[in-house]
Order: structure tokens, then C-alpha cells, then sequence
């Protein structure tokens, strides 16, 4: 199959089959369990990896859906809809449910099942799968909107706020963990990225209601965006010439760079001046080295600990993508970096990379990392 997906979008390049070859093999190795089901659900998933993920994780879930979406739409559509099996009534999803069937629910994750729902239903335009998670969908959304936002804007937050772990459980809903972004506390931020995602949802949810001929929700959705759109870039574009995380408090805007400051532009609401504010710092030698760490090099907070510097590629595709979709160059430079950089770890495809070394680090065998090698190299 994997062979077939090259040579459909003509990619020759005897390193891109390699990695495609490595990326498809370890999704397909991380179907969980091997039987194709687990025990509480009759429904296929992908784990993150088998190394230390039992169970299946939310945004993780959402991104395996979009890559193996390229050649098995029902693989894809089946890890959507059941993890869609676990939505709490009032909307929210969880972090994760384990291979036993307990979940984690007083968090979520970064909302990006509307955007990948669009993806998956382009592949093979089945209406019924959009009739099916287009309620679902809104129901989340306006989980969003009620328990994560403030003056229009979105923050990250969690459930039971009295207990020990209250604000590690807050960092764990953004997905970057213990990133330096969060080093002064994360509750007092409007979080760049999660607002960006949010513009993702809303045109997601336009472009599904177009679909099912509600013209009228498809309206509002897309007039959500745009305001989110306008209050992003009032609140959230330094002076200094960038964007970043908002100290919803005092207006002020987080020294912090890292590639969700890029996110901006993924979505397509950065001015030309602000995107190309944005390439020079991509380019940067002492903040990002067309490496696209998670946090920029010069920042005190840098070291390769998990989200404190390494390069997880998920983020940086966003970031990449970005840059691309404004024409810089900085772009393809990111790209083949970090293809040579997971190439050349022949181990496996790891979660992440030392962004120094390029040493694969974390889970080997990373479900996510493989789908972002691919769009890397089928969708750039």
C-alpha cells in the first residue's frame, strides 16, 4: 500500500519512500489491540504507540484518523466515531481512555476533531459520516465556548481546581505538557495556539454545515471565525513582531516563542508584514534554525526534556505549513530538516527529536510522528 501512496502522488525520492514505507508500517503496527478492538469498544483505533500508550488519546486519535485517511477512509472514520463513544454529555472529550476502559475526563485536549472529520470526509465524501459527527461536533464546540473562554478568547483549563495536580492537569490539556510557555502559570493565558485551533473548528464546521445544506449555520460558523480571527490579532501580535501566548489579566503578551506562535499563519489570518516577522525568526540561527523547536534556542527555558526544546513534529508541520502557505522559503528548509533528522534515526520513528542532535526520543514506534512525516511529504 504504502508503495501505491508514492507512486499516486509521485514521490520518488528514494528517501521519502523509505520514511513513508517506515510512517505506514507503524500505524499499521499500532491498531490496539492486535485484534483490531478493544475489549469496551467494537470499534478500530491507533494508539500512540504500543510502548507506553494502552488506550487511545484525543488529539492524538484525530491526527492518526487524517493519516491513514489516505488509504483506509473506514480505519479512519472507525477511530473518530469511537472515540466519539466516550463524549460526556455536556460535550466535553476526554484525554484519554485506557485499554481497560477508565478514562481520564476532568481534562480535554486541543480541539482539532472538526478539522479532521473535514480532512477524512474529502477523501470519500460519504455524507452520512458528516451527518453523523456534525451534532457531536457542535456539542463540543459549545463545550468550548462555555468552559474555556473569556472576553472571546480561549484559555486551557481543568476540572476539580481544589486538588494537588490541579494546574499539572491544566499543562497536560494544552499537550505540551511542561513547556517553558507555562512556566509562569497557565491558567493566566489566552494559549495562541488553542485559539488557532478554534479558528480551524469554526471553518471546519462551516465547510461540514455546507455540506449538509445549512447555509444559515455555516454563516455563523465562518462569522465566528472571523471574529476569533480579528481578537487574535488585536490581543496577540507583539509590537516586538510576533504573536504569542496573552496574559488575559494585564494584556501583556508572553516572551515565549515557540512554533505555535507560527499558528497564525497555518490558519491563514496573519497579515503578509506579520507572516514575514515570522519567517525571520523561523530562520533565526539563535531561535529556531529551520528546526522548529518547541521552544526557541535562546529562550532560558531551553533543554531537550520533553516539551522544553525538543522538535515533536506535529507542531512543527503546523509551524512549517505555515511559512509555506505564505511563500517563504524558510518553509522546505524546516521540511528537510526534519526529514533528514528522522531518516537518519534508524531505530524507529520516535516522539520526538533531540532538536541539537537529532537522536530520536520518547516512545519508538510514535503513531503521530508518522502521520506528520507523511504530510510533510505528501501535503507541502
Amino acid at each position: 500500500m504504502w508503495e501505491k501512496l508514492c507512486d499516486k502522488e509521485n514521490i520518488h525520492n528514494p528517501r521519502d519512500r523509505v520514511l513513508v514505507q517506515r510512517a505506514y508500517t507503524t500505524l499499521m503496527n499500532n491498531i490496539y489491540p492486535s485484534n483490531g478492538e478493544f475489549l469496551w469498544s467494537p470499534y478500530r483505533c491507533i494508539s500512540p504507540g504500543k510502548n507506553g500508550f494502552p488506550g487511545v488519546w484525543n488529539w492524538d486519535t484525530a491526527f492518526h484518523a487524517v493519516g491513514v485517511s489516505r488509504w483506509d477512509t473506514e480505519l479512519a472514520k472507525e477511530n473518530i466515531i469511537g472515540f466519539f463513544e466516550f463524549q460526556k454529555e455536556n460535550g466535553m472529550l476526554p484525554d484519554v481512555i485506557f485499554e481497560s476502559g477508565k478514562r481520564v475526563d476532568t481534562l480535554s485536549k486541543p480541539p482539532v476533531f472538526a478539522w479532521a472529520t473535514e480532512v477524512v470526509y474529502k477523501r470519500d465524501r460519504e455524507l452520512a459520516f458528516l451527518k453523523q459527527m456534525y451534532p457531536k461536533l457542535v456539542l463540543n464546540t459549545e463545550w468550548w465556548e462555555k468552559e474555556r473562554c473569556s472576553e472571546g478568547l480561549f484559555r486551557y483549563d481543568a476540572s476539580e481546581p481544589e486538588s494537588e495536580d490541579y494546574l499539572k492537569r491544566v499543562k497536560w490539556e494544552s499537550g505540551w505538557d511542561n513547556s517553558p510557555r507555562w512556566d509562569r502559570g497557565i491558567t493566566k493565558y489566552w494559549a495562541i495556539d488553542l485559539n488557532c485551533f478554534m479558528v480551524m473548528c469554526y471553518n471546519s464546521l462551516s465547510f461540514i454545515s455546507k455540506e449538509l445544506c445549512l447555509d444559515a449555520e455555516a454563516e455563523k460558523w465562518l462569522e465566528k471565525s472571523h471574529r476569533l480571527a480579528l481578537l487574535i490579532n488585536q490581543k496577540m501580535w507583539s509590537e516586538k513582531g510576533y504573536y504569542s501566548d496573552t496574559d488575559r489579566f494585564t494584556g501583556e503578551i508572553s516572551s515565549v516563542l515557540s512554533p505555535a506562535s507560527f499558528m497564525p499563519l497555518y490558519v491563514g489570518i496573519a497579515s503578509p508584514k506579520q507572516a514575514e516577522c515570522m519567517s525571520l525568526i523561523a530562520e533565526d540561527k539563535n531561535k529556531f534554525d529551520c528546526k522548529m523547536p518547541t521552544v526557541s534556542f535562546d529562550n532560558p527555558g531551553f533543554d531537550n526534556d520533553y516539551w522544553r526544546g525538543p522538535t515533536w513534529l506535529n507542531v512543527a508541520y503546523f509551524a512549517a505549513k505555515g511559512l509555506k502557505n505564505y511563500g517563504f522559503d524558510v518553509a522546505d528548509k524546516i521540511k528537510e530538516s526534519i526529514l533528514e533528522i528522522c531518516h537518519n534515526e534508524k531505530k524507529a520513528i520516535f516522539e520526538n527529536y533531540n532538536s541539537r542532535t537529532g537522536e530520536g526520543q520518547g516512545c519508538a514506534g510514535f503513531s503521530w510522528s508518522s502521520v506528520f512525516i507523511m504530510e510533510f511529504i505528501f501535503d507541502f
